[in-house]
């Protein structure tokens, strides 16, 4: 079942220095949105509880919630039931682009109802954060950014407008870029 409700706008929120930080209140809301949206339809989600990663190819973490794990188990399902009808032969440990590079690197995080989560030290090493964290909506998923490497990679990519908004956001809460 696909969740069209998507992860969308941005916040700047502080990090405490055991690595706690609040899930901004949009994207909290979009969470409990799709899980509302996954139970009417049956599924056994949990509305508190998000998976974040090292993404894959920007210097930021990504995460979604449980919506989208159960969404990516199903598509994982459905890509071997296709391999293994065309092949004959059935995998379960696969190591070219299946379920370990696809779940392994997921790190769950729990949320309570004000939005208050930990981020672990290895988490906030990968995505170089310190006393902040940008979190931008990005579809099915969210990303969490160091404010300086956001800054960077908006830079380089030429993204004025969320730049502009970054840059907003840091200056009113006295963040350095």
């Amino acid at each position: 079942m696909e969740f069209s409700i998507p992860f969308g706008g941005q916040a700047l929120n502080a990090v405490d220095g055991k690595g706690r930080v609040s899930l901004p209140a949009d994207l909290r809301a979009t969470v409990e949105r799709r899980a509302a949206q996954a139970k009417a339809a049956n599924m056994p989600v949990d509305d508190k509880l998000l998976y974040i990663a090292e993404d894959e190819e920007l210097p930021c973490l990504t995460g979604f919630d449980e919506t989208e794990y159960f969404a990516l188990a199903g598509q994982l399902r459905e890509q071997r039931a296709r391999e293994t009808a065309h092949s004959g032969r059935k995998s379960l440990i696969r190591r070219d682009g299946g379920g370990t590079e696809t779940f392994s690197p997921l790190q769950p995080v729990t949320f309570d109802k004000a939005g208050r989560m930990v981020l672990t030290s290895f988490l906030r090493k990968a995505g170089g954060i310190e006393d902040f964290a940008f979190f931008t909506g990005n579809g099915p998923y969210f990303d969490i950014w160091s404010p300086t490497r956001a800054h960077a990679h908006c830079m380089a990519m030429g993204d004025k407008r969320l730049l502009r908004i970054l840059e907003h956001l840091c200056s009113e809460k006295g963040v350095s870029l």
